[in-house]
């Protein structure tokens, strides 16, 4: 929501930029806006969200224009604008000239994801283009980050009244080992968080040797990388995460697992994104908003074709698995989990 509490939706502006590199708070703020708007509008006919280089500027343009029916206001998402091409930048640009003041038109630049690379030039490129401008000058802008100096105490902090909003507080020498062992993505902390407050219900206070019981190491994090550069069809990063996780001594069956549980994803993703906007995606899916950007952008890459090739491929492979062979069990299976990444790759 804008920084400044608004009563009603007709104080909210007609354009907000929303940028950063803290995913968690930006969903946060997001799902805020759409309760506040639905609760007083009929969100089937007056919200609208929108994949923006998908759906290109003319149609988030048309969107925008549209008047609110039976409503004061009408609200437009439009996800990703940092990527759409230059002209088509320039066309949103140009709407925001003289934006309809009926409609809250939301942009949101890409937020990284929290195992993405949080890159300083990316923010800067977005505050050098004239959307950003003048989405700044037409109406707010709202930057969700941590970065720069003072981020480690910025999240403690962060942590903390997570903590308090569960009733709970967490020692210094725990939240100092929570850091370590989880690092400073919100997503990632936020699932600690929770988890650690259903460990400890009947505690006021989070010690050491919860956390000891409760969160693993961030060292455990690669395999998800290797899930997400297979669905991103990067082949030489898979096969090179892929050894790497299997000399570790990664379960076979626990990638091949992984992988699956991926693609069952981005499949239904796909087919459910024709009618259906990202929260209710993540509603029916039953998972939140930030995977469900994910699996659509890797769901891209993959025609309705090949996805059906991909799941013939798991089929061969979850066989394959359990059959004998003349090499080693563990070097077999790595052999199969190598040869169906290699194919779904291509």
């Amino acid at each position: 929501m804008p920084r400044k509490r608004v009563q009603s939706i007709e104080e909210l502006k007609s354009v907000y930029y929303i940028y950063g590199d803290e995913e968690l708070l930006v969903e946060e703020t997001l799902k805020r806006l759409r309760n506040m708007v639905s609760a007083e509008v009929d969100a089937d006919f007056n919200i609208e969200i929108l994949d923006a280089p998908e759906a290109g500027a003319e149609r988030i343009v048309d969107s925008a224009e549209t008047m609110p029916l039976m409503s004061s206001r009408r609200l437009v998402i439009a996800r990703e604008v940092d990527r759409l091409t230059k002209k088509e930048q320039e066309i949103l640009a140009s709407y925001l000239d003289r934006p309809n003041p009926a409609t809250t038109l939301v942009l949101v630049a890409h937020i990284p994801g929290s195992r993405e690379q949080r890159d300083s030039k990316t923010l800067k490129r977005i505050e050098a283009s004239d959307l950003f401008k003048k989405g700044r000058s037409a109406g707010e802008v709202m930057k969700f980050s941590m970065a720069g100096r003072g981020r480690q105490q910025k999240t403690e902090d962060w942590i903390s009244e997570q903590f308090k909003r569960r009733g709970k507080r967490i020692e210094p020498a725990a939240l100092k080992m929570l850091m370590e062992r989880t690092g400073r993505g919100l997503r990632d902390l936020e699932d600690a968080v929770e988890r650690l407050s259903l460990f400890a219900s009947d505690k006021d206070t989070v010690d050491v040797s919860d956390l000891s019981e409760v969160v693993a190491p961030v060292a455990e994090q690669p395999i998800f990388d290797l899930v997400d550069a297979v669905a991103d069809r990067r082949r030489d990063i898979s096969l090179y995460l892929l050894n790497k996780l299997l000399r570790q001594g990664e379960s076979p069956e626990r990638i091949f697992s992984l992988l699956l549980r991926q693609f069952r994803l981005i499949a239904r993703c796909k087919s459910l994104s024709l009618d259906h906007d990202y929260g209710a995606l993540a509603t029916e899916l039953g998972i939140p908003p930030f995977l469900v950007s994910k699996c659509l952008q890797q769901a891209k890459k993959y025609s309705a074709d090949r996805l059906r090739s991909a799941f013939g491929e798991f089929k061969r492979a979850q066989i394959e698995m359990h059959s004998s062979s003349y090499m080693g069990e563990l070097d077999y299976r790595a052999h199969v989990l190598e040869t169906l990444i290699v194919k779904i790759v291509g």
